[in-house]
């Protein structure tokens, strides 16, 4: 593919500084102006200006900048967050507005480009995902808050529109790129203000309810701790595109910062499922997989036999159970952080309504009767698509997922499955891929299942 060339490095480092200050001036309003937080607002409105214009042309036309752009402002804006109020707290405001303006920005980019992306987008596993956001939007009729779940799934469908898009216009380099970017964009200012403050919103219930665990300028430690392992992986995986010895110390430096983010949100699934993801990938390249998988599953077996009967405690003293947790109690380790307590609510949900569920991004009404602490979702992927859609709707999000499997079976690639496969492993605790908003969980997914398509030539 021919790219036209991309804009002169004085115009991108002009709009890379401007667009620094009015960040910093958005970080800083609201200490100087605390009572008019409107105001919060108005810096932005510079950059938005500033990059809009050039920025959607270039969407576009196909450059490349403009899609690496887009993918990182795509995840920092899209789990960023800069206001003063509880992670349960939805309501809106401007930085819920300017959410919605970079979706629909981003949707807009990938409709642009319908004329070359619609092959893709019409053959598996895109056109499963196309499917699943449908049923998505259709749950609006029975969910019981038709709004939020209606914009919800407009998002979703800008996601994927993007997400089809950059997968026809970027390489595996480029990819990286915006991840490390807009990953990075969350993960280094996070570490910045770490000495200073753990968050910059108020402890809420629940998990976020230790002092000690890292915010950062997110809301919940585990989507910092998501956006760390993303920064690490793609800070490690440019290694192998660049040559010169300063900039692989740059990028080891950076994937230390990275993991030192990530031991400071003291969440551990996150960077152990893309460890393990780029495990069972390397295996799979180098026929570890006849070994590999049985070991697993026989060693998944035991653990769940074993906890079945006689509990985890048969399989670890008390002791070390303890010291393994965050909170110093036992119990943490014995119900996964409380999962084993919500996931049979969720299924007792789902048995109430199998086939169609109670309609998408429903978590807030759903949960409201679960008393040991406010949630909005299942902690597991897979259950929070039979609770949204049920059965029926998640027949088309199971299909996606099995021919993404198959292509990393039949024709791997090392960027592209990575990210399936971490997606996959985090699903079985978190909800990132399908979250009742988008982010960068959703992006993930859907930009390796425009990449799992075999490209005609």
């Amino acid at each position: 593919m021919n790219h036209p060339p991309s804009l002169p490095p004085g115009a991108v480092i002009t709009a890379a500084l401007v667009a620094v200050a009015g960040l910093a001036g958005a970080v800083l309003a609201p200490a100087a102006l605390p009572t008019r937080p409107v105001y919060m607002a108005i810096p932005l409105l510079f950059v938005a200006a500033l990059w809009v214009i050039p920025l959607g042309l270039a969407l576009a036309r196909g450059e490349r900048w403009a899609y690496v752009m887009a993918m990182a402002a795509l995840i920092f804006l899209t789990d960023a967050t800069f206001r003063s109020r509880s992670w349960a707290d939805k309501s809106f405001d401007w930085q819920v507005l300017l959410k919605g303006l970079v979706w629909f920005g981003c949707g807009l980019g990938g409709t642009l480009r319908l004329g070359r992306t619609l092959p893709r987008l019409t053959s598996p596993p895109p056109v499963f995902v196309l499917l699943f956001v449908a049923v998505l939007g259709l749950s609006t009729a029975w969910s019981p808050s038709p709004s939020y779940t209606f914009l919800s799934a407009m998002g979703f469908l800008c996601f994927l529109l993007f997400a089809t898009a950059a997968a026809e216009v970027l390489d595996e380099r480029s990819i990286l790129l915006g991840l490390a970017i807009g990953a990075g964009l969350i993960v280094l200012p996070s570490l910045a203000i770490s000495p200073f403050a753990m968050g910059l919103t108020p402890l809420s219930p629940g998990s976020t309810g230790e002092v000690s665990r890292l915010r950062g300028i997110t809301d919940h430690p585990i989507p910092l701790a998501e956006s760390a392992a993303i920064f690490i992986f793609a800070c490690l995986a440019l290694l192998g595109h660049v040559r010169r010895f300063g900039g692989r110390a740059l990028l080891v430096g950076l994937a230390a910062a990275g993991i030192a983010t990530a031991l400071l949100t003291q969440s551990r699934l996150p960077v152990l499922a893309m460890a393990a993801a780029a495990a069972v990938y390397w295996s799979f390249r180098r026929g570890g997989a006849l070994l590999v998988i049985p070991v697993l599953t026989g060693l998944i077996a035991v653990i769940l036999a074993t906890e079945s009967v006689a509990g985890f405690t048969r399989l670890l003293p008390s002791d070390i159970l303890e010291s393994l947790s965050r909170s110093g109690h036992s119990k943490e380790i014995l119900t996964l952080s409380g999962r084993l307590l919500i996931w049979p609510y969720a299924i007792d949900l789902i048995a109430d309504k199998p086939w169609l569920g109670y309609g998408h991004a429903a978590g807030m009404s759903l949960f409201r009767g679960f008393t040991p602490w406010k949630i909005t979702h299942a902690h597991n992927a897979y259950l929070q698509a039979l609770l949204s859609v049920g059965i029926i709707g998640s027949l088309p999000f199971l299909a996606a997922l099995w021919t993404q499997l198959r292509v990393f079976f039949t024709r791997p690639s090392p960027v592209r499955d990575i990210l399936l496969l971490n997606g996959l492993i985090l699903g079985m605790t978190e909800t990132s891929m399908i979250a009742n908003i988008p982010s960068q969980g959703v992006l993930l997914w859907m930009l390796a299942a425009g990449m799992a398509v075999k490209v005609r030539k």
